[in-house]
């Protein structure tokens, strides 16, 4: 048996976690994936790193390529992560792409999220780009971690999805010395593959992370233990690694060995056997068979009853159901449909995230398979109640909660949030009010805006006691954006008490200044949003809703001033104010000086942005297209259906102009604000034919 002075110390080994920045002294056995990988990103605009869970890619970005880039002088920006969304109110933001907004967060983790916000990728890099002593411009050499999240979240963010693949294919395009590493599991290379043949320089390479050959284990044994100080000789740290690679099987009476070993199992093994592997090499040798096996039956009945207790399935049926799929006689797993059909989806994604199974193929089929053969004997003779449920620490656990809530599992996201409370009231003031942040984005996500409201107010109280500002701005500032749509006054009320408390907040003032026009003071709102501005000219957000304000008023020249600052692709209420000061600049004779704005592929010209061409048919054609298409987007908001119907109001299309302003009129996601409904009305009955 294994005891615990065995277990405890400060191990040189990292177990369960992947290698993070500042782990590069102890990480090892990858120096020529290191090598290769690290010209492939140099050499090309676009590389992609994939593997299956548990091969090391997070650990071979943190702990290898990010430090050996940065070693030699190359512009490295922090790890970039679209899942990490808990450092914003999403109600702060809303209409915002979360991708987009969740990577530039994490690229300029400095920077406050209202500085980002608005910001296309394309743009963001342009504002962080730099140039050498001598005026030539830096490379940036940009990563983003466990990209195939993206696809992996509910099917309401595809229209999100899209076009933040869009941007990421403009960024490429557009600014000659980015170059990108995505980084993937196996299941989804192809569609991130698929981003090369869209780009118009397509070089580019993937790379496929393997597992550890032996002499790679063996490195990888040592090293951490000889930066501690603890020599051991090569045959011993061999022994470990053969003992990792023998598989045995009540049907052979001779072990087999395999050639390769999981890099996060030998970490896991190592990390909890490290102490009598430097101390007693000798007695270490005699029990090495029996202390292997005791560790992954022990991790195993851990990691399933943490997963039972996580999403909801009873303990004992996970066991047996796992113990069934994965430790037959050859430990063959499972089929995904089959495994689908038996248990819910989050526990398969859990029990991969955990290290315990992995995505294969066989022939044509699609199957989860155990992480390692090594794994199949201990649990073949383990039981069906697993072990007792492993309690991560808070930081680890709202880690998680983001994650789920990345990837749609809002219960789950909840559930871990909810955790972290309990373990954090009146102790860690700070993750308990990141964690009541995260469920107020949990509600704001399902449509449950009181709720939303709460926890915002609660995270809000908390960040001020912690005498931290800055997050307690952009939550006031999310409390006066959820009550807009509910009552004007109410948001303005609020949203002034907050500037009061917050004056020098310029998210809350540009919040107030969108509350003031939704309830009809019209100059006070201008003279909110032209302050902010004279304060801080690149705040996004003011010149959208000044450009927005201005595109209602019929002001459309200086509307497409602040408007062709913004990305407007991802906001359709912005697209639908843009194209209606443009139509309207067009017909009325008003000149189009503005260069036309950088379009990522795929996305339709608008009218400003064909010049001279727009008055012919075809254009006009065209803007047909791209108004419906906003419509579609945002069937339900008020705003925008107006400025469409407007936009066919002076295209000539008075029945269509009709239609939509009499839906503009019930609309309630958002509602028309009261005093733009006198314009809706005078448009729905313009179209009605006399005695009609």
């Amino acid at each position: 048996m294994i005891t615990n002075s065995v277990v405890k110390g400060s191990s040189p080994f990292v177990g369960a976690r992947p290698f993070d920045i500042g782990d590069d002294r102890i990480f090892s056995g990858r120096d020529r994936e290191i090598d290769e990988v690290s010209a492939l990103w140099r050499g090309g605009r676009l590389t992609l790193l994939h593997g299956a869970a548990g091969t090391g890619k997070t650990s071979l970005v943190c702990a290898g390529l990010v430090p050996r880039l940065r070693a030699e002088g190359e512009r490295v920006l922090p790890i970039g992560h679209i899942w990490r969304r808990n450092v914003f109110p999403t109600a702060a933001f809303p209409e915002q792409n979360a991708f987009t907004l969740a990577l530039l967060s994490s690229w300029s983790p400095d920077e406050p999220p209202a500085r980002v916000a608005g910001l296309s990728v394309l743009t963001f890099l342009r504002r962080h780009s730099s140039n050498d002593r001598f005026g030539l411009p830096v490379r940036t050499f940009a990563a983003i971690d466990e990209a195939d999240l993206l696809f992996h979240g509910p099917a309401s963010r595809e229209r999100q999805r899209r076009r933040f693949l869009d941007q990421l294919v403009e960024a490429l395009d557009e600014e000659p010395d980015l170059h990108l590493l995505l980084v993937a599991r196996e299941e989804h290379t192809e569609e991130l593959r698929a981003l090369r043949a869209r780009m118009k320089d397509g070089t580019g390479a993937a790379y496929a992370l393997r597992v550890f050959d032996r002499s790679a284990a063996v490195e990888a044994v040592r090293r951490p233990l000889a930066a501690r100080g603890h020599e051991i000789a090569v045959e011993t740290a061999g022994s470990l690694v053969d003992e990792l690679r023998t598989i045995r099987t009540p049907r052979s009476m001779t072990p087999r060995r395999i050639p390769a070993v999981a890099p996060a199992l030998l970490q896991l093994v190592c990390e909890r056997l490290w102490a009598p592997l430097t101390e007693e090499p000798g007695l270490f040798a005699e029990r090495l068979a029996a202390n292997v096996d005791q560790v992954i039956a022990d991790f195993c009945g851990e990691a399933l009853a943490t997963v039972a207790v996580e999403c909801g399935v009873a303990p004992a049926r996970l066991a047996a159901w796992f113990r069934d799929a994965f430790a037959g006689p050859d430990g063959t797993g499972v089929a995904v449909e089959r495994a689908r059909a038996e248990m819910p989806e989050s526990v398969l994604r859990a029990v991969e995230d955990l290290h315990l199974v992995r995505l294969g193929r066989r022939a044509d089929t699609r199957l989860y398979e155990l992480h390692h053969p090594r794994m199949v004997e201990p649990l073949r003779s383990s039981r069906d109640q697993p072990g007792r449920a492993r309690s991560p620490d808070s930081s680890e656990r709202l880690r998680a909660a983001e994650r789920a809530l990345c990837e749609g599992s809002t219960e789950l996201a909840r559930y871990h949030a909810e955790a972290v409370i309990r373990a954090c009231a009146g102790k860690d003031l700070r993750l308990q009010a990141e964690a009541e942040r995260l469920l107020g984005n949990i509600a704001y996500e399902q449509g449950r805006a009181d709720v939303a409201a709460e926890h915002y107010r609660e995270s809000a109280r908390l960040f001020e006691v912690l005498q931290d500002t800055r997050p307690v701005g952009l939550l006031l500032a999310a409390l006066g954006r959820l009550l807009i749509g509910h009552s004007a006054a109410e948001s303005v009320r609020e949203l002034r008490t907050a500037a009061n408390r917050l004056p020098n907040d310029l998210v809350i003032q540009t919040a107030l200044a969108q509350a003031l026009w939704q309830a009809g003071q019209t100059r006070g709102a201008l003279a909110m949003l032209d302050a902010v501005l004279t304060r801080d000219g690149d705040t996004l957000e003011a010149l959208r809703a000044r450009g927005e304000i201005l595109a209602d008023l019929g002001k459309a020249e200086p509307a497409l001033r602040d408007l062709r600052r913004v990305d407007h692709q991802d906001r359709p209420s912005t697209r639908a104010a843009r194209m209606l000061a443009e139509i309207s600049c067009r017909l009325g004779g008003g000149p189009q000086t503005a260069a036309p704005a950088l379009r990522p592929e795929g996305v339709r010209a608008t009218t400003g942005d064909r010049g001279s061409s727009s008055a012919s048919a075809a254009a006009s054609r065209e803007d047909g297209h791209d108004l419906a298409a906003v419509v579609e987007e945002a069937a339900e908001s008020g705003p925008v259906l107006l400025r469409v119907a407007r936009a066919h109001m002076l295209r000539g299309e008075a029945k269509d102009a009709a239609e939509l302003a009499s839906r503009a009129v019930t609309a309630g996601r958002p509602p028309l604000p009261p005093h733009m409904r006198d314009e809706a009305y005078r448009l729905k009955t313009a179209g009605v034919p006399e005695g009609g």
